[in-house]
């Protein structure tokens, strides 16, 4: 199926506890394209792209894909407009992992400590 995301949409992850976790935020520069691309649809289809394949990910380079991307889609690609990952982004997702490894380290230091 060219657009096999519109199947997942309405479903979400849940814990044990079956609250429902939160979707994670997509960059600004990543918008879906095709009929009725969600959010959610194209994490999915990113992720799969992701877990799927070894080749870059670049979105839907043909600008022809908003008009009719049942003839215009490139299907190695997931349902986005063509993006652009910079020095920039890529710094900043790096200093985000940092953070985040302070914070878990200080987590398990301090349930260390309570023990």
């Amino acid at each position: 199926q060219l657009f096999w995301e519109k199947r997942l949409q309405g479903l979400s992850a849940s814990d044990v506890s079956e609250q429902i976790i939160k979707s994670m935020e997509l960059p600004k520069g990543l918008q879906g394209v095709g009929p009725g691309a969600s959010t959610e649809s194209l994490l999915s289809a990113v992720a799969s792209a992701l877990h799927t394949s070894s080749a870059p990910i670049t979105g839907q380079s043909s600008a022809a894909v908003e008009k009719n991307p049942g003839i215009w889609l490139n299907t190695a690609q997931p349902l986005c407009r063509a993006f652009v990952v910079t020095d920039d982004d890529i710094r900043k997702q790096e200093e985000r992992v940092q953070q985040v490894r302070r914070r878990l380290e200080e987590a398990l230091l301090a349930d260390g400590l309570s023990r």
